[in-house]
């Protein structure tokens, strides 16, 4: 049995805006990065690519990417949910201690 209409499985528009975000760096997109300095600039980005990479993966690792099934954006809404709500500043939830920001592993 084929499924003719799936309901979207991943926010496609919030990928565009992160791939557009990860490719100009534009604030405009995420106006909460305007007050990240350095250090904050690069956990955001490197959390955005991790999740992103997620999303990817999460369809891939079945072999089903090509057809869009089975695709994950959770930990992407999450990244971008928990770095707006900060405001600019660090998450409650980074490794402050790394500096790499939310997508770092914990011990």
């Amino acid at each position: 049995m084929a499924q003719l209409d799936p309901a979207p499985n991943y926010d496609h528009l919030l990928v565009e805006w992160v791939t557009l975000y990860l490719q100009t760096r534009d604030p405009r997109i995420f106006p909460f990065t305007e007050y990240f300095d350095d250090e904050r600039q690069k956990a955001f980005v490197h959390d955005l690519r991790v999740a992103l990479a997620d999303v990817q993966d999460s369809g891939s690792a079945r072999k089903t990417s090509a057809v869009g099934f089975i695709t994950n954006d959770s930990a992407l809404h999450e990244i971008v949910r928990a770095w707006a709500v900060a405001g600019g500043d660090w998450p409650d939830t980074s490794n402050l201690s790394s500096r790499l920001g939310l997508a770092v592993e914990r011990s």
